[in-house]
Formats: C-alpha cells, sequence, structure tokens
C-alpha cells in the first residue's frame, strides 16, 4: 500500500539555522514530503537515489509519519503542509505585509534589487494571501537560481515556513515602516 507521509515538528525544525542533522539526500526529500504525494511519486521524483530507503529513514527517527496511521497522539503533533495552506490562507494583511518584506529583503540579498526588480514590484502589489502563493514559488526559484542559491535556498524556505505558521508579534505600525 502507498504511503502518503506528513511532517512532524521535528521536519520544520531541521531547516532551522543551526539544526541541521540529516543528509543532504534526506533533506531534499524532506522538503519535498507535502502530505499529498504518494511513496511511489515521491520514488519518481529522485530516480537516481532510494527514496524508498530514506523515507524509511526519516519516519524511523520522527520526521515523518504516515498520513493514514492510526498513530492516536498524530493529531496533535503534526504540522502538515496542508496546515501551513490553511494558514497561509487565513493570515492577517499585517502578516502578509511582514512575509512580502521578508521576500523582497532575501531578493535584493541573494539576487540583487536590480534582478530581481520585476519580481520585488510583483510582490510589492500583492494584496492577500491568494496572491502572495504564486510569488512565493517564483521568489524560491529566483533564489535557486541565484549564485548562491543552491546554498541558501532551503535555508530561506525553512525561514519562510517558520514565518508564516508563526506570525510577527509587533503592532501594525511597525511592520508598515
Amino acid at each position: 500500500m502507498e504511503k502518503i507521509y506528513i511532517k512532524l515538528p521535528k521536519a520544520i525544525k531541521e531547516f532551522e539555522k543551526g539544526n541541521r542533522t540529516l543528509s543532504l539526500r534526506h533533506r531534499q526529500l524532506l522538503l519535498m514530503i507535502d502530505g499529498t504525494r504518494t511513496t511511489e511519486e515521491l520514488t519518481k521524483l529522485f530516480r537516481n537515489i532510494d527514496a524508498s530507503q530514506i523515507l524509511s529513514d526519516l519516519e524511523k527517527l520522527g520526521y515523518l509519519v504516515d498520513k493514514n496511521s492510526t498513530v492516536s497522539d498524530k493529531v496533535s503533533t503534526v504540522i502538515p503542509q496542508s496546515a501551513e495552506k490553511d494558514v497561509l490562507d487565513a493570515i492577517s494583511s499585517d502578516h502578509v505585509a511582514f512575509i512580502k518584506g521578508f521576500l523582497i529583503s532575501e531578493l535584493e540579498i541573494n539576487v540583487g534589487a536590480m534582478m530581481s526588480r520585476d519580481l520585488i514590484s510583483k510582490i510589492q502589489k500583492v494584496t492577500d494571501s491568494a496572491e502572495l502563493k504564486p510569488c512565493i514559488a517564483r521568489w524560491h526559484m529566483a533564489i535557486r537560481d541565484s549564485k548562491n542559491g543552491r546554498t541558501v535556498s532551503d535555508e530561506l524556505m525553512g525561514k519562510l515556513h517558520h514565518i508564516i505558521a508563526n506570525p510577527p508579534r509587533v503592532a501594525s505600525s511597525k511592520v508598515a515602516s
């Protein structure tokens, strides 16, 4: 039977600064876990590595759990990426502004203001989370394609996931400035 994995909090923490404990291949596969892809789909994406073994490793190490398992405490400990999507759907305008600021500043640092001005302009025009989603995808690709992108894009996506899941605790007047 095909499994569909969801990430546990330990998996989210793996992408925070200073928490790297897994190999590059384990981290790459862990990034692809979204709560909808089956083990077969993941195996096809990673033809050159033993994805099924890595998934098994990640499950045994407590980074993943089968979405259809009957683990009773799963509901209280799991933060599936689909829940993150729901969080993104329900974020406030202040939170959107904070995320936009993060995206723009990281583009300027990693890609350069001139090279990313079209994407920066699109991000600046975003007014809600629905418009933010495609900008995040383009932002991620722009970072990955930059000079140092391969080394920083995974870390930045981890930071972005953290920012999305944890709204800033600042007054709205501070966010705008």
